[in-house]
């Protein structure tokens, strides 16, 4: 299975303290992040790992080359302006050429991969999204499935909603026919223009794992990532 890594985000939120670094590059326990993230793909054999790079995107390959050093085969998809979380994928399609795992480049999850993938056969599915049980989902989205384990719907943050509930945890397990539902216009977001459609015609499921993930996106996640991951 080949992996593809959504690294090109702009960090905006981040760089009152990372100033203009890429964000796969910033720190997380003295180690990029995306570093990181490729560590734990290679640790579940992973190693044919697509980088969809966008804003710094030559200092993220002068970081990680080839990735060799890392045990892994990388490759780059730059995108020459900003496309959205669907349109880096749809960039990226000449890379595909079957089940492919998508992660987002913010995002570090305890989980197994192949789980998640295997979960998406056994269903019947396009795809299938690694869902984690968060202890207050008042301020994030959730996800919500039936008996047999298929999405519902996404709930956006509802102060209303309290205790916990399932979140995404940003990683999917894809067959190669997710190429095909994705818009052919620019930008798009996976998240908003792919997945409900997906959900709405029962070709999406979702697994819930144990454990938790990590993420960077904003200050208060990257102190916690950074405490999960010490120097």
């Amino acid at each position: 299975m080949k992996a593809l890594v959504l690294a090109g985000g702009l960090g905006t939120r981040l760089r009152a303290r990372f100033g203009d670094l890429p964000k796969p590059l910033v720190p997380v326990g003295g180690r990029p992040f995306v570093e990181r993230q490729i560590a734990w793909l290679e640790g579940h054999r992973i190693r044919d790992i697509v980088l969809c790079v966008g804003h710094g995107a030559e200092r993220v390959r002068e970081a990680l080359g080839d990735g060799a050093t890392l045990g892994v085969t990388l490759s780059y998809s730059a995108e020459p302006e900003p496309l959205g979380t669907a349109g880096a994928l749809r960039l990226a399609s000449s890379f595909v050429d079957g089940p492919t795992l998508v992660v987002n480049g913010d995002t570090l999850a305890d989980c197994d991969p192949w789980a998640l993938e295997r979960a998406r056969w056994e269903r019947g599915a396009v795809g299938a999204l690694a869902l984690f049980e968060v202890a207050d989902a008042t301020a994030q989205g959730r996800v919500e499935c039936d008996a047999q384990g298929l999405v519902l719907r996404f709930v956006e943050k509802d102060p209303a909603h309290r205790g916990p509930a399932w979140a995404s945890g940003g990683v999917y397990a894809f067959a190669k026919a997710l190429w095909s539902w994705l818009p052919g216009e620019s930008p798009a977001s996976l998240e908003r223009d792919v997945l409900p459609r997906l959900a709405a015609a029962g070709r999406l499921c979702g697994q819930r794992l144990g454990g938790t993930f990590y993420d960077i996106g904003t200050p208060e996640s990257w102190e916690r990532a950074e405490r999960r991951f010490p120097t």
